[in-house]
């Protein structure tokens, strides 16, 4: 979004119908990373711009990249120190939640023509497009999978030493780690 903002004066300009001998601004600018779109989207319902510049010119998309990565960066901080603050967690569980459920709604939207697009066509271009996606989409359902759970066992601990504050304070989320490390290696 900087880059596109600072190169051409616009938040996110993103044209997918881009050649084989398309410059570098042109590819950068091309993909949406975001939704793992590589030009998928551009072959499944044939549009010429990122879906983000269909629904709003992608400006909302880039107040999302920004409140997405303040999010993970205080989840980065909250896993890094050890902090009872259990209420830290909820920007990452909330953004990454929305994130993971619109890629759900997007993939329920395009199912019948990515479902036409295979019928149709099989090539290694297209197979490799849809594979990114899909690959991308599970991994980011697994990693809200195990950020909400690893919050649940986060909330447990905070609450298991909130009741025994009086006599246990010394036990804190890094020693219960380090007895639990084999939940956290597998």
């Amino acid at each position: 979004h900087l880059y596109s903002w600072s190169r051409f004066g616009h938040v996110f300009k993103c044209n997918s119908n881009i050649t084989a001998e398309a410059t570098f601004d042109e590819r950068l600018l091309a993909y949406d990373i975001v939704i793992f779109d590589f030009g998928l989207m551009n072959i499944v319902l044939k549009m010429s711009k990122c879906v983000a510049n269909y629904l709003d010119g992608g400006y909302l998309r880039f107040f999302w990249c920004v409140e997405h990565t303040s999010a993970l960066l205080i989840l980065l901080a909250v896993l890094s120190l050890d902090l009872k603050k259990i209420w830290l967690y909820w920007p990452a569980l909330f953004m990454q939640s929305s994130f993971v459920l619109g890629m759900a709604i997007l993939s329920m939207a395009t199912t019948p023509k990515i479902l036409e697009a295979i019928s149709t066509r099989v090539d290694s271009h297209l197979t490799t497009l849809l594979s990114i996606y899909v690959c991308g989409v599970l991994l980011n359902w697994m990693f809200t999978l195990v950020l909400w759970h690893h919050y649940w066992d986060m909330e447990k601990v905070v609450r298991s030493l909130e009741e025994n504050s009086g006599t246990e304070q010394r036990n804190t989320i890094q020693q219960h780690r380090r007895n639990n490390q084999s939940l956290y290696y597998c």
